[in-house]
């Protein structure tokens, strides 16, 4: 079901199993189970009505293991909407099983609807919330234009660091 037609010149059809490599490409129009979004407008509009639970997968590199010890790192941060959670990395098309569980602890238990995404033309945010469906979740939103999308059309965004399976509450 999609909340916007959109019109693509070359459809990419939508495969049967996760994309694993070339994240950033086109992505189908389609994710079956799920509602798509297409436009910052419609989800605005939706997050006034529905007040969905707003999930991030943008990738983001992790703490390299064996770090020197006192050797400063500094969580990356990124720009999104308001009120997300950002689970970054859980949209790979091979996860560990830590972020699975994370991504899993994320998902409403509720009828709480949920909107997954990244950035525009890219497959963690199809691959999430393929796998949010898989999880059990009952009412998937992917939104297909992302940060960008939401940005380029105005609204406000917020700094956050990303959440690591160690930091599982929502």
């Amino acid at each position: 079901m999609n909340i916007s037609a959109e019109t693509n010149s070359s459809p990419v059809i939508e495969p049967n199993d996760y994309r694993t490599e070339h994240y950033r490409a086109p992505v189908p129009t389609t994710l079956l189970g799920a509602s798509v979004i297409n436009a910052p407008d419609e989800l605005h509009a939706f997050i006034e009505r529905k007040t969905p639970r707003l999930i991030d997968v943008y990738p983001a590199p992790n703490k390299p293991e064996g770090l020197v010890k006192n050797t400063l790192w500094i969580e990356p941060t990124r720009d999104t909407l308001p009120n997300t959670y950002w689970l970054a990395n859980v949209g790979h098309g091979i996860v560990p099983d830590d972020l699975v569980a994370l991504l899993k602890a994320h998902l409403p238990i509720d009828d709480t609807p949920i909107v997954i995404f990244c950035e525009p033309s890219c497959w963690h945010s199809w691959n999430a919330s393929k796998r949010a469906l898989e999880l059990g979740a009952i009412h998937v939103y992917w939104y297909r234009a992302g940060v960008k999308g939401w940005k380029d059309a105005g609204y406000p965004l917020e700094t956050i660091e990303p959440i690591r399976p160690s930091m599982r509450h929502p």
